[in-house]
């Protein structure tokens, strides 16, 4: 049985601002588990769970990296859900033209506010 992710939905100052799931993006296994639907009440949307990082990459860019493709998937659903505003383009100025690329569906990011 797994715990509930509530630790993954919050900033630490420890980790230098950030939340737990850049650290994970690389697991489909755990992104699909933290992303689920059942777990939308811990959403505060007060802090995102997707934001650039002071290094200039994000959660999106590092999955991309390790070639997740399907992780990839559910935090554009997730972001279309939870943060869908045009402030949160700035995740995909990099990594957009990589996701056509390796033909992940982009349709419903285009119809969304976020661009």
């Amino acid at each position: 049985m797994q715990p509930k992710p509530t630790i993954f939905f919050k900033i630490f100052l420890e980790l230098g601002v950030k939340s737990m799931v850049p650290f994970l993006s690389f697991d489909q296994r755990s992104i699909k588990h933290i992303l689920d639907n059942k777990w939308s009440h811990l959403i505060d949307k007060d802090f995102p769970l997707f934001y650039m990082n002071e290094d200039g990459k994000n959660a999106i860019d590092i999955a991309l990296e390790n070639n997740q493709l399907r992780s990839v998937e559910l935090m554009i659903d997730y972001i279309i859900r939870h943060q869908n505003s045009y402030k949160y383009s700035n995740l995909f100025y990099k990594s957009f033209v990589e996701m056509i690329n390796k033909n992940i569906p982009v349709l419903k990011l285009l119809k969304s506010d976020i661009f």
